[in-house]
């Protein structure tokens, strides 16, 4: 008999009592997935990668030094334990843990099953790419149309009053007047994360660090306005205080690869923005005026703002300020017209 089938035949079944208990002393979460998985698992949820202050790369740990620092040394040799432990499985993809596992839970499980989520993403990611126009034949796009057309209902008018900031390319920018950061004719916009080709919207951002990343760090023209009306807003960086009763459905899409995949802003054809097009087609409907969202460039209490509503970002954008900004230095060009 092998030595490993000697330590498996002494095992008297209390070895993954034993591990799972003591994980929850460490962590008060379950296994989100492992070496095997997390890679599938930020597929589906790209913005688990660095939201809440990292939280999901926290929750890394080796079973090495999970081994050094639990009591199952008490009870199990390191060489019980590197047998043993292949005996558990992970809840997501089912295989051994071997080497590393990431003890989290999404922020929005209340109402969710992440399963059945990921299935709706895959359903949709294939719909998306071969019929994009057929999107309200699905289920589930269809729920998420009520569900926006609904919340308007509940949404109150808000004035924003802290400055936004809108950024050019220095490269782009052929005179400094605050025109230049305007909408750009219809004929030269591209497919944007919430914006047909041709259709104009204008996007903001909440300070100049995340303009800059937003145009993939390049060198860069901001300028600062303000919003001076009131406007609708369909919040999707804070759903629990904005929209509270569909607060899991709008986080699990905010969180998913529907919303917020990460991909090349270069090249015309952007499949992987079809379904956050459709959310703003959705928001647009229900006279939502603005879509607040997270930065998919970089996460650090920041946000984007895209304002739909044409009359708003036509006469109620006020420019007060331009700066030259490479990412850490700013310049300010103290622009008045």
């Amino acid at each position: 008999m092998t030595r490993e089938a000697e330590i498996l035949e002494k095992e008297e079944g209390g070895f993954e009592d034993n591990f799972r208990e003591d994980l929850e002393s460490w962590f008060s979460a379950d296994i989100a997935c492992c070496t095997n998985c997390v890679d599938d698992f930020l597929s589906y949820w790209p913005l688990a990668d660095e939201a809440n202050d990292f939280a999901f790369q926290k929750s890394y740990i080796d079973m090495n030094t999970f081994y050094s620092g639990s009591r199952l040394q008490q009870c199990y040799s390191k060489e019980e334990f590197d047998i043993l432990i292949q005996t558990i499985h992970c809840d997501r993809c089912n295989e051994p843990l071997k080497h590393e596992i990431w003890v989290y839970d999404l922020p929005f499980l209340g109402g969710v099953n992440v399963y059945d989520f990921e299935c709706r993403i895959e359903e949709l990611t294939i719909l998306s790419l071969k019929t994009p126009f057929l999107l309200l034949k699905n289920e589930f796009a269809l729920q998420v149309y009520d569900v926006l057309h609904e919340l308007i209902n509940d949404t109150k008018v808000l004035q924003i009053e802290e400055p936004l900031y809108r950024a050019r390319a220095s490269t782009e920018v052929k005179s400094l007047y605050y025109n230049e950061f305007k909408t750009a004719p219809k004929e030269k916009i591209g497919e944007g994360r919430y914006n047909h080709a041709a259709e104009q919207v204008l996007y903001l951002s909440s300070d100049k660090k995340t303009c800059f990343n937003e145009l993939n760090q390049q060198l860069c023209y901001v300028a600062e306005c303000n919003i001076t009306k009131p406007i609708k807003v369909l919040d999707l960086t804070e759903p629990y205080d904005a929209h509270q009763k569909y607060e899991d459905i709008l986080n699990a899409l905010i969180f998913s690869a529907l919303m917020s995949k990460r991909i090349s802003t270069t090249g015309y054809n952007k499949p992987a923005y079809v379904f956050s097009r459709f959310i703003a087609d959705c928001a647009k409907s229900a006279n939502f005026d603005a879509i607040k969202y997270p930065s998919t460039k970089a996460i650090d209490n920041n946000y984007n703002l895209v304002v739909l509503n044409e009359e708003i970002f036509t006469n109620y954008i006020k420019y007060i300020n331009m700066y030259f900004y490479d990412g850490s230095k700013e310049i300010n060009l103290k622009i008045t017209v």
